[in-house]
């Protein structure tokens, strides 16, 4: 009959503590009943002394040893008290993960409202495959803020794991922890890469695009948006005391590049999704129009971050099983 292993039960525990306390909705208040503790090493060795400190003072009749045996022993109830009331009562208010491009870390956002500096607080994942890097930490009164960076490796709909908030403080006798199984997902966009040139823009032939950029006529101002260049700003309005505007010439609308999945000359589909999204990376930050076309899906078009953020969403998305 096979034993099991170490990993085999922390697993089965796992799972018996997900299922008892369900799935956690923000923001969640930790209760009493979902924290768990453990004596730590330096624990166990406390332990082992106050129990030499116990069988010596018998053995030898010694009322001293054992008044200090029986008030440390006091000292490490009350311990085990603190540091299991040190995460009951905290509230996690928020988990924020933020989009990543493949193979670049992703970053989620804990704030925990404690009693606890940040500093002694410690995530890890409840898998034993999560890769997660815990880099820094930011507190304020009452207020935790842990910055959590994880692995990504493939484009698509990225979970948050299950995680394992945990902390020794005040004293490091006991370890207390508890799961937290949050419903937080983000994107991870394809990873930007290939060298194929970028398709050209109406007027790009014969140098043609330079004499038209030079008849565009100004038709006006209307108001700042995200993505404008800062050229076409009209500072000396802004200067005046008058809100942000952007000149708009004609034929700028019309000028738009022309990005489509079944054009691009490559074989694998994943190989088209990394060039694509090398193109529209390009493109936003040189403040461009681009038209965004993918089997099975709308076709996009426009320009700034907005745009930029919509045609990466659906890349990462994107099922190459509808282009077949």
């Amino acid at each position: 009959m096979r034993r099991p292993t170490t990993a085999g039960i922390r697993q089965r525990m796992l799972r018996w503590a997900l299922r008892r306390q369900g799935k956690d909705a923000l923001p969640l208040q930790l209760a009493a009943r979902r924290i768990y503790i453990l004596p730590t090493r330096a624990g166990w060795t406390f332990a082992l002394l106050i129990l030499a400190m116990f069988i010596a003072g018998m053995n030898y009749g010694n009322g001293l040893a054992l008044l200090l045996t029986f008030w440390l022993v006091g000292f490490s109830l009350i311990a085990m008290v603190r540091t299991q009331r040190s995460l009951a009562g905290a509230r996690i208010l928020r988990a924020v993960a933020e989009p990543a491009f493949a193979q670049d870390p992703l970053r989620l956002t804990l704030d925990i409202e404690c009693t606890l500096a940040a500093s002694d607080l410690e995530v890890s994942g409840a898998d034993i495959l999560t890769e997660l890097q815990q880099t820094h930490t930011a507190s304020a009164p009452g207020l935790a803020s842990l910055q959590l960076y994880f692995a990504t490796q493939r484009r698509g709909r990225w979970q948050v794991p299950v995680l394992r908030l945990q902390t020794h403080a005040p004293f490091g006798l006991f370890r207390t922890w508890t799961w937290l199984a949050m419903d937080v997902a983000t994107l991870v966009y394809p990873r930007p890469k290939g060298n194929l040139p970028v398709p050209e823009m109406p007027g790009d032939h014969a140098g043609s695009r330079r004499q038209t950029d030079s008849l565009d006529e100004l038709t006006g101002l209307r108001p700042f948006r995200e993505g404008d260049s800062p050229r076409q700003v009209a500072w000396k309005t802004y200067a005046r005391g008058g809100p942000l505007l952007v000149r708009e010439y004609a034929g700028q609308a019309s000028a738009a590049r022309d990005f489509d999945y079944a054009a691009v000359p490559l074989a694998d589909s994943e190989a088209r999704l990394s060039q694509l999204a090398r193109w529209i990376v390009d493109a936003a930050q040189q403040n461009q129009s681009w038209i965004l076309r993918l089997p099975g899906s709308a076709v996009l078009s426009g320009a700034g971050t907005l745009h930029r953020s919509s045609s990466l969403q659906q890349l990462a998305l994107f099922d190459g099983a509808s282009s077949r």
